[in-house]
């Protein structure tokens, strides 16, 4: 007897589950959440078994949802100019980096030349002076900056 119950009620159970309406929800230009069981564009089914009861929107409702999606607008637009600046930044911090190795490499293609027409075939220096030490700094600035 028990497992009779059990299985009408199981039975029962799936039967309304399976027949059941499926109902979407979706956002209306006012901001308020609305139903129904006819599918719309961008609308998401809903977890509810019935559809809600449908309460009107008020003016003032309409127009706390306006002054949202202005608020909403205005603070996208603040982030993408903040996000454009940082962009901005970003890129012109890239191209002076670029502009710093490149100066940074020159001088040391200079000094490299100096060095080299500084000694003779002998090893006899030609003209005085050493830039060792500037080459040594140069090429450790090259690496850390300029990879």
């Amino acid at each position: 007897m028990i497992k009779i119950i059990v299985v009408s009620h199981l039975f029962f159970y799936v039967a309304t589950n399976t027949f059941a309406d499926t109902i979407y929800q979706w956002s209306d230009p006012w901001g308020q959440i609305q139903y129904s069981k006819t599918p719309i564009p961008g609308a998401m089914i809903s977890d509810l078994t019935e559809l809600p009861e449908v309460l009107e929107t008020t003016e003032l409702q309409k127009q706390e949802a306006m002054v949202r999606k202005l608020q909403e607008l205005k603070q996208n637009n603040l982030q993408r100019i903040q996000q454009q600046a940082a962009q901005e930044r970003l890129k012109a911090q890239a191209l002076e980096t670029k502009h710093h190795c490149n100066h940074l490499r020159s001088l040391m293609t200079d000094i490299q030349l100096h060095n080299l027409w500084q000694y003779s075939v002998f090893g006899a220096p030609l003209l005085p002076g050493y830039y060792g030490h500037l080459q040594y700094d140069l090429s450790k600035e090259i690496h850390s900056r300029c990879r």
